[in-house]
């Protein structure tokens, strides 16, 4: 099955063209992973692959499975007990960290563009400094924390 063919009973979930780059990796050695939990798996695929781009690429009943960005294994456990009703930054979040500023703010229009509400609106952080990046955070649907950053210098991404 093609993963642009991964359903949830008979709706399918495509991720908004563009956004994200989720090229199978196969020059590198490792994926980064992370799970967290979801109030409903169908709302979780939907808002993941239209208002951020990432890929559903596996989705049972328990789980859903993202390429986002195509360097995170992105799970979304169907857990409606653990819902964060007032989410914050603080002490968890997970996202990207863009290399180029252009991917960042196309994301960054897109986001905009659907009306998402900002948990923390675009800023400039450590402003001429060597760590000098934009960013902004939002959270999905079950109060999951999803930060976005870009370094002016790449380099200063780690």
């Amino acid at each position: 099955m093609s993963a642009a063919s991964v359903t949830a009973g008979s709706t399918a979930f495509e991720p908004v063209e563009g956004l994200l780059d989720n090229t199978p990796i196969t020059a590198g050695r490792y994926i980064a992973h992370v799970a967290v939990p979801c109030r409903d798996l169908a709302e979780a695929a939907r808002w993941y692959a239209e208002v951020l781009g990432a890929q559903p690429v596996r989705i049972l009943k328990d789980r859903v499975t993202f390429s986002f960005g195509g360097v995170l294994q992105l799970v979304c456990h169907l857990e409606r007990r653990s819902i964060v009703s007032n989410p914050r930054a603080y002490p968890r979040h997970h996202g990207l960290t863009f290399v180029r500023m252009a991917d960042f703010s196309r994301l960054e229009g897109h986001v905009a563009k659907l009306g998402v509400k900002f948990l923390v609106r675009p800023s400039l952080r450590f402003a001429d400094s060597a760590h000098e990046h934009r960013y902004f955070m939002v959270a999905d649907p079950s109060g999951n924390v999803v930060e976005f950053k870009c370094y002016a210098r790449p380099e200063s991404s780690y």
